[in-house]
């Protein structure tokens, strides 16, 4: 990817859901949300724009704070052609098993942006972060290709992903590390992002402003956060 697009900015869809963890999310948002597409300070223009999606207009995020999504999952399923990136996050093992085994309007979303062509030029991206992975997993969008999660889900993301991927020679690979580039799984035109736990998140944003804009950019942001 580079910095330029048709529309001179990126379309982000972040993914909510109820019992979601704060920072997997709002993290990025917070990162993202200092990056701007031009310098004129007295009319900033984002070069990330973000819309927060869940099943519902109000989500109860960690048990501390409620959040109104932007969009419905149902309004999103019919405009993701136009997002650029999905951030997944994650949340406590209790929160998302049900919502992985259930097959639920969540997954639909994970697996339907992952399936898309790319944007133009512009391959997709898919960025998970923590347990966001499971999503991934349960999707097959792990498939034959490193990722990571929270480090004490490793083996459960293994177990996931072997199951949607019985085949050896499609077996992901899961490692213990802050972030994880994966690359393009086999017969997918996105690029996949997995992030370690919570915090994470963070460092993989980092990363990608570094890619999508440029490293003098990331650079930037991180002293302006202090990270």
């Amino acid at each position: 990817m580079t910095s330029q697009t048709s529309k001179n900015y990126y379309k982000v869809g972040v993914l909510l859901f109820p019992g979601v963890d704060i920072l997997d999310f709002a993290g990025p948002i917070e990162v993202f949300s200092h990056v701007l597409n031009n310098q004129n300070l007295d009319d900033p223009d984002k070069l990330f724009k973000i819309k927060t999606i869940s099943c519902s207009t109000e989500v109860r995020a960690g048990g501390a704070l409620t959040v109104q999504a932007d969009m419905l999952i149902s309004e999103a399923l019919n405009s993701l052609s136009e997002f650029h990136i999905l951030v997944v996050p994650g949340g406590p093992p209790s929160v998302l098993h049900p919502l992985v085994e259930g097959n639920g309007p969540e997954l639909d979303l994970v697996r339907k942006f992952s399936n898309l062509p790319s944007l133009g030029t512009q391959p997709r991206m898919l960025f998970s972060v923590c347990t966001g992975a499971f999503f991934l997993g349960a999707a097959g969008v792990l498939a034959g290709i490193q990722a990571t999660t929270h480090h004490r889900e490793l083996e459960t993301l293994r177990e996931i992903c072997a199951h949607s991927n019985p085949e050896n020679e499609h077996a992901t690979t899961v490692v213990q590390r802050r972030y994880v580039n994966g690359g393009f799984p086999s017969n997918k035109s996105i690029r996949v992002i997995t992030a370690g736990g919570v915090s994470c998140g963070l460092d993989a944003t980092f990363y990608i402003i570094s890619d999508l804009a440029s490293r003098d950019i990331a650079s930037f942001v991180a002293r302006v956060m202090d990270h």
